[in-house]
This record gives C-alpha cells, structure tokens and sequence, in this order.
C-alpha cells in the first residue's frame, strides 16, 4: 500500500471549513461575540492545554472520557486538551478575577474530543457561549436563557423550541427513596431513557412509600406546557420544599420567557436529566426543525469553582458555532471582487489602495496570468482611461 494515498483524510469526526462558509462563520461569530459585549460580557481566550486536574473540575464520566491527555515534558505531570470550556471559565473567575460582584464571561473557540457528542457529532466542534458567575436566582437564569434564544436570532433561527427542565426535582425522589448506589443508578438510568417498564420492574424490588414510588413512575411522562407544573404540585405535595422551589422557579421562568419572547416555544420537561452530575438548578436547551439534538445547552451549576478555592453561583450556556452555521436562515452577502490587472504602474497601485481603503475587495493579477476575471470569482474589473483606473462591471 502507498503510504502516501490517503494523507489527504482526516481523522473520524474532524472537518476542516472551505470558502466561503470559513467566512460565514467567522461573520456570525464576530456578530455573536458583539451581541455578548453589549450585554457586559467580557471575552476571554483559555488555554487550549491545562493540567487535567484542573481541568475535570467538573463531576461527570463523559467528560472524563472525552479528553484527550498527553504527559507535560517540562513537569512530568498529565495535561487533557480542553473538550469544554466550563471549567476553564470557572477556574478564571474564582482564581484569576475574584471579583465578589456578578462576573459576566463569554468565549468563542475551538475544543476537541475523543469522541462525537451524539450521532454524526464533530469532534472539534466550535464553541461559542457565555457563562455568569456570583448572582443565585431565577433572574440569572433568565437572562442567560434569553441571551441564548437572542443567539439564535442572530443566526437566523427565530423560532427555536425552548426545553426547560430542573435537575434537583430528581436528584430530591431520588435521594428521598434511599436506595442502595447501585439500585439507584439503574434507577436513574431507567428514568433518563424513560424507560417505564424498568421502572416499573426496579421499583417493584424496593419497598417504597406509595406516594414516591407512584411520583417516580410518574416523572418520565411529566412533559409538554406549563400545565405539567400543576400536575407534578398535585402529586408531590408530599415532597421536600426543595422539589416545590424548583417547580416554583419553573413556573416563574416560563411566565417570564412568555413576557419577554411572546411567540417563543416553551416546552417543559421534569424528568429531563441531562447534565445531571454537575447541574444544581434549571437546566434549558433549544431544539430547531430538522436537527435530532439540542442546537444549545445551558443550566445553573452552582459550586463549580469550588476546586479552585472559592465556590460561586453559576449559569451559562454554549453551542457550537459550526452547527449552528448549518441550520442558519441567514442570508449572507457575498462581496464584490475587483480584478486588476497584472501592472505595476503607481497610479493603479494608488487606485487598489483606495479601493481596499474603502473596505473592497481587489485581488491583481500576477504577470503571464491568463485567467479571464470572471474564473477568479470577479464580477468587476480596473480599467485605464483618460480619467484613469475606473471600476467597470466585468
């Protein structure tokens, strides 16, 4: 076999970008990025290698899994390239910044993955996000959720489904049913496939108070509108006022969402248990026509910057710029292409100059060029008169 035929390939799950979407996105990012500034949100840029104990802060299999790690040749110590930003953003508020007032972060950069996030998923996936740091409370959130459905309408994507879903209402059965590690976790994994026959067949096993256990078989169909959270009240009445607070903050950020986006799509979900290890409150995503998976993700994880020495209330949420991009409905412009000629006159240098100046764009031919303009993508030209360079169309 050559060794030379396949160099051109890449690896599984890993794209390169082309012209013109490269500019594409990099015009949509530059507009999200502006949209974050004019909300206060200060960009940063984090390393793309940090020592892995820093960086799986955050509790989870999957991101563990996810990391690529490598030996530090000056230390000796293990280093992971950053599959998240999470953490490096937490690290930076509590370590770096410590500011006791509400911090406001946004990012836009690449990560990489030892594995795709869902079906057909890039391993190097783009992430644009923005993370708020120091206020506890359902305005937080709904300023992080609104910022988010904002994204998209930069994108072009006006009206996404918004999921709204709270990891403690969970966490709270769970915990209140006592169950051995083991039993718990198929449990739990039971209720994150709402899969009712295990469910049915685990709690068969373990002998419950009638009332949880009727609750936990309960919990996978409680979702679709906001009449789900009078339900789950009238079910869990025997519940923790932990469980009752975040069906109360459910409640007020659903309401507020319909104030603020009058035509927005609010979906609720209470059995929904993604981020379910680091997540401690109301957890949201955004789902468009055509994609099987959240287009963005989001939810409160208080706490987080605890490993560094200083734990604070946490909220934010990401997507990936590149998918994003895919299912954008925005119409971008293509610029006008100026051919010149192949000349080094000065007066035609001058008249490039100007034209650049003024935020055209001029490609000039090389000498022995036999390209027409139009093989190059131009659709005008310089042309010598007896007033000079003049911009004729091709």
């Amino acid at each position: 076999m050559n060794p030379k035929a396949n160099r051109w390939q890449l690896p599984e799950g890993v794209d390169e970008i082309l012209p013109p979407r490269a500019l594409h996105l990099d015009i949509l990012g530059r507009e999200i990025l502006d949209l974050y500034a004019r909300w206060g949100y200060e960009l940063i840029k984090t390393p793309l290698i940090e020592f892995l104990d820093s960086l799986h802060i955050v509790p989870g299999h999957e991101l563990q899994l996810s990391t690529f790690t490598l030996t530090d040749q000056l230390s000796g110590r293990t280093m992971g390239v950053r599959s998240d930003i999470t953490s490096q953003v937490a690290r930076i508020d509590a370590h770096v910044l410590q500011r006791n007032h509400p911090v406001r972060l946004c990012y836009a950069d690449s990560v990489l993955r030892t594995r795709p996030n869902g079906h057909l998923g890039s391993r190097s996936p783009y992430l644009v996000g923005a993370e708020l740091y120091g206020h506890n409370g359902v305005e937080s959130d709904l300023e992080v959720i609104s910022l988010m459905l904002h994204t998209l309408r930069v994108a072009g994507i006006e009206r996404p489904l918004l999921a709204l879903g709270h990891s403690s209402i969970c966490r709270e059965l769970l915990q209140a049913a006592a169950l051995s590690p083991l039993a718990a976790t198929d449990l739990f994994d039971a209720l994150q496939n709402k899969a009712t026959a295990d469910i049915d067949r685990l709690l068969q096993l373990h002998t419950l108070p009638a009332p949880l256990a009727d609750a936990l078989r309960l919990l996978p169909t409680l979702h679709g509108d906001v009449r789900v959270l009078a339900t789950a009240r009238d079910k869990f009445k025997f519940a923790n006022a932990e469980v009752h607070a975040a069906l109360d903050q459910l409640d007020t950020l659903a309401r507020a969402i319909a104030q603020r986006f009058p035509d927005q799509s609010v979906y609720l979900d209470l059995c929904e248990l993604r981020g379910y290890d680091y997540h401690t409150g109301a957890i949201f995503s955004a789902y468009v026509e055509g994609c099987g998976e959240a287009i963005a993700n989001g939810g409160r994880y208080d706490g987080i910057g605890a490993a560094f020495g200083r734990a604070r209330a946490a909220t934010g949420f990401d997507t990936d710029l590149i998918k994003l991009l895919s299912y954008s409905k925005r119409q971008f412009v293509r610029s006008e292409l100026i051919y010149a000629p192949a000349a080094d006159e000065a007066a035609l240098q001058r008249r490039i100059g100007e034209l650049r100046a003024q935020g055209l764009c001029v490609v000039q031919a090389f000498p022995g060029q036999q390209d027409a303009p139009a093989t190059l993508g131009c659709t005008q030209q310089l042309v010598k008169d007896g007033n000079g360079w003049q911009v004729v169309a091709v």
